[in-house]
């Protein structure tokens, strides 16, 4: 509809991993300026993006749970996103920097839903012996987390603590407040708009050649679900 309506620019935060690579061609072979924020899959797709630095995010959340004395660490990955696989690696890296050997069994796969989070909990609750923190890729994939632990009558975070990512809305309002992984939307979408108008420029004069990258800098922020002090 857009490339209908012959815009200039377009901003893109598309939830759709795949699927759509041959209309993102075809609206950046007709000189239409795209930003995609937080999409770094479609590689083929030459435009500007804006993403954060999801290795970071997971070792940040990891390393946290470390510095609170957990040691036998769960993961609940995201879907096949190249930033679910991303923030796995940093959650592998925090373990490995902290001399924790990993066990394959404590990284099960998930998604990013709420209904994801809690069946990914489960297989982490039958674990002989069990984890004692999980990081989940997201934050409704969290909260699932959460629910899961209580309904097994444990509790968050004497017992398991959590951390997810993203800093959703209401996160703070949770029965226990979820930490989390955030980064600025506002930063991004300043970023975005500044990458597509130097993209289109006066009727395209000057744009840049080349396809670039801003990374906005991820930051913990710390609530209740992953420390009791």
């Amino acid at each position: 509809m857009l490339r209908q309506r012959q815009v200039d620019g377009i901003v893109l935060g598309s939830a759709n991993a795949d699927g759509n690579t041959d209309l993102l061609r075809q609206l950046t072979s007709l000189g239409v300026g795209l930003v995609m924020i937080d999409r770094d899959d479609h590689p083929d797709v030459h435009c500007d993006r804006v993403v954060t630095n999801d290795e970071e995010v997971g070792r940040l959340a990891t390393a946290h749970l470390i510095a609170q004395g957990r040691r036998a660490i769960g993961h609940i990955t995201g879907t096949s996103v190249v930033h679910a696989r991303r923030r796995a690696d940093g959650y592998r890296a925090a373990l490995k920097a902290a001399g924790i050997r990993m066990k394959a069994e404590w990284i099960v796969r998930g998604g990013f839903k709420e209904a994801d989070g809690y069946r990914g909990m489960k297989k982490l609750l039958s674990l002989k012996p069990g984890v004692d923190a999980v990081f989940a890729a997201n934050d409704p994939s969290a909260i699932g987390a959460m629910k899961a632990i209580w309904d097994a009558r444990l509790r968050v975070p004497q017992d398991i603590a959590v951390v997810g990512a993203g800093d959703i809305a209401l996160g703070d309002l949770l029965r226990v407040p979820l930490t989390t992984v955030s980064w600025s939307r506002e930063d991004q979408g300043k970023a975005a708009a500044e990458l597509l108008l130097q993209r289109i420029g006066e009727d395209g004069a000057g744009a840049p050649a080349r396809s670039r990258r801003v990374v906005i800098p991820p930051h913990l922020v710390i609530r209740r679900s992953s420390t009791d002090k």
